[in-house]
């Protein structure tokens, strides 16, 4: 090891940083890119095309959204998730209501950045409209929840409780991705 260490300080200090920079940044030159060609250089028909393209592959159903989605009705219907989530009395309560409280400020922050800047206010930049640790926050709040819903439902399904959760948590985000806003 102590070799491998001096044989390596002998190379970098031959070289200069110069050179380490040009290894770690190769600046690309231009005429490696003829054939492709620089978005300055584009018509206004160019662009209205490249962005007529851009406009009609921008559908949010695929494969992985419907089946996502049908995984989640999958597990709803087998777990009786409905039924035990009411009736089952190893579930903490308690832990169970705060989870969901703290998944709900999840989504009220979601919503409000989502629909209410994005939407109504035409305004795609958060970070200049709010408080930059709201989505940290946010953030936070989902994994609290998340966390507090697994060890609350953990007596009825045990380790299954967990891909139970993330298979309906990803059936909702794919379900609120075909949203229209």
């Amino acid at each position: 090891s102590s070799g491998i260490n001096a044989e390596y300080g002998e190379i970098s200090s031959r070289m200069s940083s110069d050179t380490v920079r040009r290894r770690q940044f190769p600046v690309q030159d231009e005429s490696d890119d003829e054939d492709e060609p620089l978005i300055s250089k584009l018509t206004d028909e160019e662009r209205k095309l490249i962005d007529s393209v851009i406009a009609r592959n921008r559908s949010n159903v695929n494969s992985s959204t419907i089946l996502w989605m049908l995984a989640a009705l999958i597990v709803f219907n087998m777990t009786d998730f409905a039924s035990v989530l009411q009736n089952d009395e190893r579930i903490d309560e308690d832990l169970i209501l705060f989870g969901v409280g703290c998944i709900m400020v999840n989504l009220v922050v979601g919503l409000y950045l989502v629909v209410g800047l994005s939407w109504l206010q035409g305004k795609k930049d958060w970070e200049n409209h709010i408080s930059p640790a709201l989505i940290p926050v946010a953030t936070l709040f989902a994994v609290v929840g998340f966390v507090l819903c697994t060890v609350a439902l953990w007596p009825v399904w045990g380790f299954w409780t967990i891909p139970i959760l993330f298979t309906l948590f990803m059936g909702v985000i794919m379900t609120a991705s075909l949203m229209p806003f």
